[in-house]
């Protein structure tokens, strides 16, 4: 360890009190900082201004593990904060620079943490992290390939330029809109999950029968949005996705799973590339799809390309532009975005005690 480390415990703590996990617990910061002692040091971030701060801090005593308390979106934004610290573009250059990140099961869906064995919640994720730095016997960390999205806002976000790191992305469609539905709840959990399904299967189920008339508008009208194709021009690897309609656009560097439920990308991890769909599903397709969606299987429809890519590039033909969900966080107004495969990210999954 170098001296610029050694003035700064080896651990970076951010703890986020907004996460899934953490809203109902007062006093968290001092938990945390008593059960990791020497090891680490402890910071809240309430802001992005405050994490950018925090980062910069850790980055230039060259702090190699940051633990972060929350969950997937936590973790998206401490990464691309820090991303911003740095400053280097390159891949390799981003890959050398980062620090190995621990998850913690902090937040709603965790599938960063599943995907790299961590067990248990911060405090038990803690409590053997601290034994295994006494020990001197740390794990040995899992990388996880990302995706590069860069590109530019729409002209009522100034047109100004953005890059962004990303696992696992719900770009336009049927995915993106289903996020908004879900976290328009305010309630994020398995339950809303459910509920928002439910109301979509109801709602398609209905429309354009007798029972429609006997139906609440409210939920005879709840999948009009969902299933409505949205305008964009999509490349795949320089290839022009020959679709006139889509409501289908989903990308991920990484097989992930939801919950023990949902699997989704498998093939990231096999060709090393971002797995995608693309294209138009009828409300009849979707349903005849579940048990895809739940094996991990190749989606079918008569619209719908699933391939692996290299570089996918998007031009919104809407006036509000892209408003994807990356990694559970939504984002507004991006008028184009090129997505190409993106440097590893470290991280150390700790099985909590």
């Amino acid at each position: 360890m170098n001296n610029a480390t050694q003035t700064h415990p080896p651990l970076g703590i951010i703890t986020n009190p907004y996460a899934g996990k953490n809203a109902s617990s007062s006093h968290r910061s001092k938990e945390l900082q008593r059960i990791i002692g020497q090891y680490g040091l402890v910071k809240e971030s309430r802001n992005i201004d405050q994490l950018k701060s925090i980062l910069s801090e850790f980055a230039a005593h060259k702090v190699p593990y940051i633990v972060c308390d929350g969950g997937d979106g936590t973790i998206h934004w401490v990464i691309n904060s820090y991303l911003e610290v740095l400053h280097t573009h390159k891949r390799d250059g981003i890959e050398a620079a980062m620090p190995i990140f621990v998850p913690t099961n902090g937040g709603t869906i965790d599938f960063l943490a599943r995907k790299v064995g961590a067990h248990g919640g911060t405090f038990k994720i803690l409590r053997r992290l601290k034994k295994h730095f006494a020990a001197g016997d740390l794990p040995q960390p899992t990388s996880l390939r990302t995706f590069m999205m860069e590109g530019k806002y729409t002209k009522e976000h100034q047109g100004k330029a953005y890059r962004k790191l990303a696992f696992s992305g719900a770009l336009a469609g049927l995915a993106q809109k289903f996020f908004n539905k879900y976290y328009e709840s305010h309630k994020p959990s398995l339950n809303t999950i459910i509920e928002v399904v439910t109301k979509t299967f109801t709602s398609t189920a209905f429309k354009g029968s007798w029972f429609e008339g006997y139906v609440p508008k409210d939920v005879a009208n709840y999948s009009n949005e969902i299933f409505d194709p949205v305008g964009l021009e999509v490349r795949v690897d320089g290839k022009l996705v020959p679709f006139h309609r889509i409501n289908t656009l989903n990308v991920g560097s990484i097989a992930i799973e939801i919950k023990n439920l949902i699997k989704l990308f498998a093939q990231a991890d096999k060709d090393k590339k971002l797995h995608m769909h693309v294209g138009y599903l009828e409300p009849h397709e979707v349903f005849a799809n579940l048990g895809n969606l739940f094996a991990g299987n190749p989606y079918s429809g008569k619209e719908l390309v699933e391939t692996t890519a290299e570089a996918i590039d998007i031009v919104s033909k809407e006036a509000e532009g892209l408003n994807p969900c990356l990694d559970g966080e939504l984002f507004t107004g991006m008028a184009t975005a090129k997505l190409s495969v993106g440097p590893q990210i470290r991280f150390l999954g700790i099985r909590g005690e």
